[in-house]
C-alpha cells in the first residue's frame, strides 16, 4: 500500500503572529522537517498586488508571515540565510507592492531580505517535460536554496477555473514577458511546466482571511479561520478545490498536473489531519459565490458578445476579470456602465452597436459591422492596467484602479524599478 500525500488544516482564529507560529511549527515536526530548516531559505508569498482600500484581501499578509519566521527561527540550528522573493502582477513593481502589503516591517523584526525576482540576479532553466515554456528564467534565490516554502494566499479565481493555490502561485517566478506569453488557452499547461522550477519543500498557506466571489485583486476579504500546511502542492490544492466546492477533475492545471505524475487529485488518496475536518469547513463555504460565469453572462451593462474558442485564462477571462473589479469596489456602477458592447475572440457573425469595443489582438468580426464608434485593446491577452487606462481614455470609464496613487505605482516606480535593474546589469 503505497503512503498518501498529507495536508494538515488548523484552525486559526485571527492573524496573531504567536498563534500562527505555534501552528506552523507544530506542523513542521509533523512533517519531519526539522533537520532540512538551515541556511538559505526561500519564501515565495502571493503579492499580486496590495493597497489598503482596492486590494487589502489579495495578498499573503505580513502577520501571517512573522508567525511563519518565527517558526523556522525556533527550529534553526545555525544561522538561516532567508529570502522573501515574488513578482508581482504584470506591469507592477514589486518593490512598491512588498511596501504596500507591509513586508518591510518584517526587516525590521527578523533578519531578511526582500528581493523583487524582476530585480533579482536571474538564472535560466532548461525544463524537460515542458509543453509550454522550454526554458524559465526566474530568480536565482528560487532554484538556489536549502528550502523554498510557499505561502499562497487562498482564493478563488475566475482565470483558473475558479481555484488559486499553490500551483498557481508559480506564475509569480515569472517576468512580465513570460508571465503573459501564453496567458491564453495555454495557461494550464503552462501552469504546470513550472513545477519542474518551482517545487516547495513546505507550504504553509493563509486561509485565515480567503477572497471570492469577484477579482482575484479586488475581491473582498471573508474569514474562514484555518491555515493549511502541506509538502505536495497538488495534494494541497486539491484540498482547497474541495473547500470551495469545486472538483478538482475540472480544475485542468490540477488535472494536467496528476497526469504528470505531481501528485494526487483524488481525496481517497489524500490524508487530512488537523483540528478541524473539510466537512466542517465546507459548511463554511457552501453559499460562497466564486463568480464563475462566462464573460457574456456577467449581469452589467456592457454587452459582451464572444467568439470561440472561449478563453478562460486569456482575452475572456481577463475581461470578465476586468468586469468583476467593479462589482468589488464600485458595485453601483456595476449595474450602470456606459453602454458598450464588447467583442473578444473571433465572431463570425454581424454585429451592429452604438459604441464597440474589440478586446484582444487576434479577436476580430467576420461579419459586417455597423457602430459609430468602433475602438481596439491589443495584446494577448491585455493587461489589468491597459484594460483600465485604454478603457477611460476610449470609452471614459473610470475603473476602480484608476487611482493617482496607483498609477504612480504602475508608471513612476516601474520605471524607477527599471532603472535600477539597468545599472545593475539586471534587465
Amino acid at each position: 500500500m503505497r503512503n498518501k500525500e498529507k495536508v494538515i488544516i488548523r484552525k486559526a482564529p485571527d492573524y496573531n503572529p504567536e498563534t500562527i507560529k505555534k501552528i506552523i511549527q507544530e506542523g513542521i515536526e509533523d512533517f519531519g522537517l526539522a533537520p532540512q530548516i538551515k541556511g538559505r531559505i526561500t519564501i515565495k508569498p502571493n503579492v499580486v498586488m496590495a493597497h489598503p482600500k482596492l486590494a487589502p484581501s489579495a495578498f499573503t499578509r505580513p502577520e501571517f508571515l512573522d508567525g511563519l519566521l518565527g517558526a523556522l527561527a525556533a527550529e534553526k540550528k545555525d544561522e538561516l540565510k532567508i529570502v522573501i522573493s515574488e513578482k508581482s502582477g504584470a506591469g507592477l513593481p514589486t518593490a512598491r507592492m512588498f511596501k504596500r502589503a507591509g513586508y518591510p516591517g518584517l526587516k525590521k523584526k527578523h533578519k531578511l531580505k526582500l528581493v523583487p525576482i524582476e530585480e533579482s540576479k536571474k538564472r535560466t532553466v532548461p525544463l524537460q517535460k515542458g509543453e509550454v515554456h522550454t526554458k524559465v528564467t526566474t530568480a536565482r534565490e528560487i532554484m538556489d536554496n536549502d528550502f523554498l516554502v510557499y505561502t499562497p494566499k487562498l482564493k478563488s479565481n475566475v482565470l483558473s477555473q475558479g481555484l488559486s493555490g499553490a500551483v498557481k502561485l508559480n506564475v509569480g517566478l515569472l517576468l512580465d514577458k513570460e508571465r503573459l506569453w501564453n496567458h491564453n488557452h495555454e495557461l494550464d499547461r503552462k501552469i504546470v511546466d513550472l513545477l519542474e522550477v518551482g517545487y516547495p519543500d513546505f507550504i504553509a498557506t493563509d486561509a485565515v482571511e480567503i477572497g471570492s466571489g469577484g477579482n482575484q485583486i479586488t475581491q473582498h476579504g471573508r474569514h474562514l479561520g484555518i491555515i493549511l500546511m502541506a509538502t505536495n502542492p497538488l495534494a494541497h490544492d486539491v484540498v482547497c478545490a474541495h473547500i470551495f466546492h469545486l472538483d478538482p477533475q475540472k480544475i485542468q492545471h490540477l488535472r494536467l498536473a496528476h497526469e504528470r505524475g505531481y501528485g494526487p487529485l483524488s481525496l481517497e488518496d489524500i490524508e487530512i489531519e488537523g483540528d478541524i475536518t473539510l466537512e466542517e469547513i465546507q459548511q463554511k463555504t457552501k453559499n460562497m459565490d466564486l463568480g464563475m460565469v462566462r464573460v457574456d453572462k456577467a449581469d452589467c451593462n456592457i454587452r459582451t458578445i464572444i467568439g470561440e474558442p472561449y478563453c478562460v485564462g486569456g482575452c475572456h477571462g481577463i475581461f470578465l476579470d476586468w468586469l468583476y473589479m467593479f462589482k468589488d469596489r464600485k458595485p453601483k456602477l456595476w449595474k450602470n456602465m456606459p453602454a458598450w458592447t464588447v467583442v473578444i475572440g473571433q465572431y463570425p457573425g454581424d454585429v451592429s452597436a452604438s459604441r464597440l469595443m474589440v478586446i484582444g489582438t487576434c479577436s476580430k468580426i467576420d461579419g459586417k459591422v455597423h457602430a459609430r464608434k468602433r475602438r481596439k485593446v491589443r495584446g494577448c491577452p491585455p493587461k489589468h492596467k491597459d484594460l483600465v487606462l485604454q478603457f477611460f481614455l476610449k470609452a471614459g470609464i473610470l475603473n476602480p484602479l484608476f487611482r493617482l496613487d496607483i498609477i504612480i505605482d504602475a508608471y513612476f516606480f516601474l520605471f524607477v524599478s527599471w532603472l535600477r535593474r539597468l545599472v545593475k546589469g539586471r534587465l
